[in-house]
């Protein structure tokens, strides 16, 4: 992976964990996370006026890619049901660097090499390390909430490999990554209508994430997009799921948290993973 690639996953990684910060700070999160879905398609249309809409073989992949995150937010609704947000998150996201390793080498024809492989289970196996610390001390997560994790990783892993396929034929991964931040918010207004909210009353009430979080958002998923065109499918998504360890930096340094030796291990076995796939 060069350099340029590698920087720019970091930065997508970081603004990923800060944009999820700032929507977990609000006091109604599913209003601020409806808002930020809808917020993100405005900067996405000035996006699509200057670079254009993408090439017509990836619309089929931009279908796929809307559905599977409609089913991928169900999937994880039910697993929160079972179990706490701080149990499944973070198996959800360790799960899915694995899932995408052993599915590009037959979609992809991606054979990561051997540090890079290292590399990835070491960020899968620290995020799955946070995630069973928390079981461990809350005692909340039951079998079937385990069954809708391990569905929506690889729902989730899915639809990373949709956008991996889609980006590559799109000619045009600024338009592609615009064109799914639109359409995504104009079915969350749509979601949101039917539920019965007044959606520009919400937007305004949470105009700061409306407007700022939903810029980070476009700008986190831009530069993903555009690392999918130019890395393994696999190891930019390894490194899209160290945002967990910028999340875990925000909450030591900025929350005031304190951790113990278990997630003190969980990093150092995400900057390991990350350290590898730089090699």
């Amino acid at each position: 992976m060069s350099l340029t690639v590698f920087l720019a996953m970091l930065a997508s990684a970081f603004l990923h964990a800060a944009w999820n910060a700032w929507v977990k700070s609000r006091r109604d999160s599913n209003a601020a996370v409806a808002a930020l879905v809808i917020g993100a398609g405005f900067p996405n249309l000035a996006i699509l006026a200057v670079f254009g809409y993408p090439a017509a073989p990836a619309w089929p992949w931009i279908a796929c890619t809307v559905t599977l995150s409609i089913v991928s937010l169900t999937l994880l609704a039910k697993a929160y049901r079972e179990g706490d947000f701080a149990v499944a998150f973070p198996m959800i996201r360790g799960l899915i660097p694995v899932v995408l390793v052993l599915a590009a080498v037959p979609l992809f024809d991606e054979t990561p090499r051997l540090a890079g492989a290292i590399g990835v289970l070491c960020v899968s196996a620290g995020l799955v390390l946070i995630g069973w610390e928390s079981a461990r001390r809350t005692r909340t997560m039951t079998l079937r909430g385990l069954g809708f994790i391990a569905l929506a990783a690889a729902v989730t892993a899915t639809s990373v490999m949709m956008d991996a396929k889609g980006a590559r034929l799109s000619q045009n991964s600024y338009g592609y990554a615009a064109t799914i931040a639109v359409l995504n918010g104009v079915v969350m207004w749509i979601v949101q209508r039917f539920r019965g909210h007044d959606v520009p009353a919400m937007l305004v009430r949470h105009w700061p994430v409306t407007i700022g979080a939903s810029a980070i958002s476009t700008v986190s998923y831009q530069l993903f997009i555009w690392s999918l065109q130019e890395a393994p499918v696999a190891l930019v998504g390894a490194l899209r799921e160290t945002s967990m360890l910028f999340a875990l930096l925000i909450a030591l340094f900025v929350l005031g948290e304190r951790f113990g030796a278990w997630r003190w291990a969980a990093v150092a076995l995400m900057l390991a993973g990350m350290a590898l796939m730089r090699l």
